[in-house]
């Protein structure tokens, strides 16, 4: 099964959903948001967190935007997603992080990044088959996402080696994708801390790693 996940935006993705009708609409499962989704064999709106975490694991392929909170359930998982940014030229985004952060990722390996609406479906084709579920390293996903939200250059990521860190299945994917965002640089462990900052949608994340970049600049 292939699963499609859009996220919770409310800014249309109609390039992705073009873009996913190469693929075959029996085995493709879609979250579409607000845009109108392709032949599918199910399409949803929007997902619970919950049920869109058990989708990622069910599924064989993964294809989504390139939001951090999707990209690392995927991981978690043990997928290589297929990731397609939103773009802010076409009107899908406010700016271009999702592009910032899918560049960060793929040059480290953990994402397959598609770039057209041409693309996917090759890229479908071509992914490796899925592994066992790993997470990012706090320093790897801190500077991944902080470059990305702040427009930085890339040279500083090159320099660090992605470190995959083994998850147990029943761990709160997104507490751990949090507790790494918005750790200070150096911590070397996802495990949440005693008191953790717990985040029930995607949607909130990057306004949580927004408000983290603010205070930083204080």
């Amino acid at each position: 099964m292939i699963f499609a996940t859009c996220g919770s935006s409310p800014m249309p993705f109609e390039r992705m959903m073009q873009a996913l009708r190469a693929l075959r609409a029996d085995d493709l499962h879609v979250q579409h948001g607000p845009a109108t989704p392709p032949p599918c064999a199910r399409a949803d709106q929007f997902l619970p967190f919950g049920r869109m975490v058990e989708m990622i694991e069910e599924a064989d392929v993964v294809v989504s935007h390139a939001g951090v909170g999707s990209i690392m359930c995927a991981l978690r998982a043990g997928h290589l997603p297929i990731v397609f940014p939103r773009m802010k030229r076409y009107a899908e985004t406010v700016d271009d992080h999702q592009a910032e952060l899918a560049e960060a990722l793929e040059r480290r390996g953990n994402v397959l990044v598609v770039w057209t609406p041409e693309d996917l479906a090759g890229a479908v084709a071509s992914v490796q088959p899925r592994g066992s579920g790993t997470v990012l390293d706090a320093e790897t996903l801190s500077v991944a996402v902080r470059s990305a939200i702040r427009g930085e250059p890339h040279h500083n990521l090159a320099a660090n080696q992605a470190c995959a860190v083994p998850v147990p299945r029943k761990q709160n994917a997104l507490n751990a994708i949090v507790t790494a965002s918005v750790t200070p640089a150096g911590t070397q462990s996802v495990v949440a801390p005693p008191r953790p900052l717990v985040v029930r949608s995607m949607s909130r994340l990057g306004a949580i790693i927004g408000r983290r970049q603010v205070a930083d600049k204080r």
